[in-house]
């Protein structure tokens, strides 16, 4: 396992958070629902403002892990302010990259984020979608507790390729998961 180091960014690094997820969005373009054209277009101020607004009290949190100065994995959920939704955290843009895969830096991303998630008294589970050929993710999310609900087929087109994606979710409150 390689050390990492699990960090907030401050958004004067808005520049390399930009740079790795103009990254994944190149490397996995059937993980994510966005585009690495689309993402590219946006201006400078919508990339500070995803660092400025990485925090709990905005009802978001992104971490990134850190190897030798530079940054090579992030994991991000958000949750609504409605109070039907509040307790519902949606975890989305997991990657690390290709060279730092199968050391351990998915596995410590997400359970700082999980462990973070889980202080937070509002939040009584945690929901995600990943594409069901990602078998190492399925595998670290069930690992980590994730059980999947059900398959959402022909979910996202990539390049007229259709992907099949799996809902799952993992329950902090006991409370919720009888509910």
């Amino acid at each position: 396992m390689t050390e990492a180091k699990i960090i907030t960014l401050p958004p004067a690094r808005w520049r390399e958070a930009k740079q790795l997820r103009l990254e994944a969005l190149l490397a996995e373009p059937s993980a994510f629902a966005s585009s690495y054209e689309d993402e590219l277009a946006f201006p400078d101020d919508v990339w500070i403002a995803r660092l400025t607004s990485a925090y709990q009290r905005d009802g978001n949190l992104t971490f990134f892990a850190e190897v030798g100065g530079g940054l090579v994995g992030m994991a991000g959920a958000g949750w609504s302010a409605k109070p039907k939704l509040r307790h519902v955290a949606e975890v989305y843009g997991v990657y690390v990259s290709p060279g730092m895969r199968s050391r351990g830096v998915a596995s410590a991303l997400m359970r700082r984020l999980l462990d973070e998630l889980r202080s937070l008294d509002q939040i009584g589970k945690a929901n995600l979608t990943v594409n069901t050929e990602a078998r190492a993710a399925i595998r670290l999310y069930e690992k980590l507790g994730f059980e999947i609900l059900g398959r959402a087929r022909r979910e996202l087109n990539v390049d007229g390729r259709f992907c099949d994606l799996h809902y799952m979710e993992l329950h902090f409150d006991p409370e919720l998961a009888t509910a």
